[in-house]
């Protein structure tokens, strides 16, 4: 029977949608929901709660949502400093317990070294959620607020 592979389509715009997709809003789900596509033990338990382990961009763009149409860029770094360093603050609670070590100045090297490693994961997160074009960088007029471009699902 010739032609029997051929259908007939009459709402146009879901085959549009199965066929050409719908890139941001699937990148902004996968962001939500990162625990679903990685399946570990840690995110299963805990859900949607924001965890260090975590994505850092996922991380970010899960903050993103509680802030309105401007982010502010500091108090954003501050709530992704606190995810991030929530694990490792744990860990310092726990060897406190023991008689601290003698070298004092090693400690702040590494706590500056440690700063700069968030601060710079921070930058590469901002940066992906640019790039995916969910947020816009910040404008000359006010150059510490990003402007979220995407909103809702």
């Amino acid at each position: 029977m010739p032609f029997h592979e051929i259908f007939c389509f009459k709402n146009v715009e879901k085959l549009q949608l199965v066929l050409i997709g719908d890139p941001r809003r699937r990148i902004q789900v996968d962001l939500l929901e990162i625990h679903k596509i990685l399946r570990c033990s840690c995110c299963s338990k805990s859900g949607n709660a924001l965890l260090p382990s975590r994505h850092d961009s996922s991380i970010m763009y899960t903050l993103a949502q509680e802030h309105g149409d401007l982010i502010n860029l500091h108090d954003w770094f501050q709530s992704f400093k606190t995810i991030v360093l929530q694990h490792q603050n744990k860990r310092k609670q726990k060897s406190k317990q023991f008689p601290p070590p003698k070298k004092r100045k090693d400690m702040n090297g590494s706590a500056d070294q440690n700063e700069a490693s968030v601060q710079a994961r921070f930058c590469r997160a901002v940066t992906e959620l640019q790039i995916t074009g969910l947020v816009r960088m910040p404008s000359k007029r006010r150059p510490d607020f990003a402007q979220r471009v995407a909103f809702g699902l």
